[in-house]
């Protein structure tokens, strides 16, 4: 490991300006007052809008749309912006993986570094041009920035300070640009409405357009997660457990408590084109009905929820919050078995599946005193049939029956969560370890395809090409960061980009995510990162 002494003094540092930063924000907002309306929710998202995916090829057998192949995808948000990367985890199912291929070879692959502020945890991307390109969105503690990503190297374009104070660092975490050109950030107990500028311009000045605050008595409250309905309302979680609705205008609202348990929310959530809403708490997983009125848990409009095993309140070193880790994936479209899928609480992790509309006749529980609606709970170990305890703070990886699961278990010495993942990348503390499981629609069960054992993705959320047919992550060799990619059908390491030692390139829990260029794109601890 090079220059170990060295690189300690710097992240002792910058654990500490980090730790002041979410302590105390930014003391100048003098650019967060809001410039205009947003909008009307009653633009013709729908008459510009390119058909992808299933949603568009309902009568159509041909899936396959300039040379992409679509048939995996789950039916494309017409208010989202476009079907590249318009939000976290890439689209409402929250499946993390994308039919547009990726880099094949580490032969003449680049890595752009444009230098930014900690943390950027999410990469979103904006509306398309005529030529396929689209600016990209950055959200970290203090700022939202805009990037020119065309080619490289990337080109900040804007910046705009957020407002002081961060009470939950989660907040901000997940973000989504909409059909309209705005981009919508939680923090704290407000959601913030930019624009890059009123006539749709990339490379103008970013402006604050909206302001929603959290009704009632909401100081100490929290918006967690975000997503996009699919007739064009954002949809939002809080750390108390209340899911909300609300126009893109902020003029209408719909807010619904979950239930009268102390249940903690520290993840996004899922939704899908019949109004599901999946949330998973520190107790239960949830449906929650949008009806395209009012939010529900009635079960005869679909609601539903179970429990699952949340394991101890004292959380296992590398996890954010007590429960699933999880942002719930949503596996499954057209005629096929459909699932809700996440990671459980348990000292040794599992992979659980619930049946996500209704559960058939003839199914019985998978064990006595499990919930009749959980398909599968399957141990997660890595490789190593003698485990005992694994942990995963991603979203599960999901593309069509498979799912993937990358190790974040920092050892038994593992500082806090949020530090850990700052040193994540030596011996002491890097995980290693990435397994995939299959759905077997015949036999209904849930059967482990491969496991590489070898592969350490220390704290990134993992993408996959279907382009490509490859997985990658931003992983560590030798105390050194690199982009791996594996094949996505036999688990065996395709390439690696060696990237070096500085904490600069530290994905800190990231979403690796496939680009418009055959690139990968990912926020890190100091900036924004693409490999083409």
């Amino acid at each position: 490991m090079r220059r170990r002494f060295g690189w300690w003094v710097l992240v002792l540092a910058l654990i500490a300006a980090t730790s002041l930063a979410v302590a105390c924000g930014d003391d100048d907002d003098d650019d967060t007052s809001a410039d205009d309306d947003i909008g009307d929710d009653d633009d013709d998202t729908d008459d510009d809008t390119e058909c992808r995916g299933a949603v568009c090829d309902e009568d159509d057998d041909d899936t396959t749309i300039d040379g992409v192949d679509f048939s995996n995808d789950p039916p494309t948000n017409p208010y989202l912006a476009g079907d590249i990367w318009p939000m976290s985890h890439r689209n409402p199912y929250c499946q993390g993986s994308s039919p547009y291929p990726g880099p094949t070879s580490d032969d003449g692959l680049h890595a752009s570094f444009l230098t930014g502020t900690p943390a950027s945890i999410t990469m979103t991307t904006g509306l398309q041009d005529e030529s396929g390109d689209a600016p990209l969105w950055g959200s970290t503690l203090n700022e939202v920035y805009l990037i020119d990503a065309s080619e490289q190297p990337m080109v900040e374009l804007s910046v705009i300070r957020k407002p002081k104070g961060v009470s939950n660092p989660i907040g901000g975490a997940y973000t989504l640009a909409d059909a309209d050109g705005f981009f919508f950030v939680p923090r704290n107990n407000r959601l913030y409405a930019y624009r890059n500028n009123p006539a749709g311009n990339p490379y103008r000045k970013i402006v604050l357009a909206g302001i929603y605050t959290l009704p009632g008595d909401s100081d100490e409250e929290s918006i967690i997660g975000l997503n996009m309905t699919y007739d064009g309302f954002l949809v939002y979680a809080t750390d108390r457990g209340r899911i909300g609705v609300v126009s893109r205008d902020f003029s209408d609202e719909q807010v619904f408590q979950l239930s009268d348990e102390d249940e903690e929310m520290s993840n996004s959530i899922a939704v899908d084109e019949n109004g599901g809403v999946y949330v998973v708490t520190s107790k239960f997983m949830h449906r929650v009905q949008w009806t395209g009125e009012e939010l529900t848990q009635d079960t005869a409009a679909g609601a539903w929820s179970a429990a699952y095993e949340t394991g101890p309140e004292d959380r296992p070193p590398g996890r954010l919050g007590v429960g699933s880790g999880s942002t719930p994936s949503l596996m499954g479209i057209g005629d096929q078995d459909k699932f809700v899928v996440i990671t459980d609480g348990q000292i040794l992790m599992h992979l659980v599946l619930f049946w996500r509309d209704e559960i058939p006749e003839d199914w019985e529980p998978i064990a006595p005193g499990k919930d009749r609606r959980i398909a599968a709970e399957v141990p997660i170990t890595f490789g190593d049939p003698e485990a005992e305890i694994s942990s995963s703070e991603q979203s599960v990886l999901v593309r069509g029956y498979d799912a993937v699961v990358v190790s974040n278990y920092y050892g038994r010495f593992a500082l806090p969560s949020y530090f850990a993942a700052l040193v994540s990348n030596f011996p002491l503390w890097a995980p290693y370890g990435v397994e995939k499981f299959s759905w077997n629609p015949t036999t209904r069960t849930l059967e482990q395809a491969w496991v590489n054992a070898d592969i350490s993705c220390p704290n990134a959320i993992p993408t996959m090409s279907e382009g490509s047919g490859l997985f990658y992550c931003i992983g560590q060799r030798d105390a050194e960061w690199t982009l791996e990619a594996i094949d996505w059908e036999t688990g065996a390491s395709a390439f690696h980009h060696l990237l070096g030692p500085d904490i600069k390139y530290n994905s800190y829990y990231a979403g690796t995510q496939v680009g418009p260029h055959d690139n990968i794109v990912t926020g890190t601890f100091l900036g924004t990162l693409d490999f083409r």
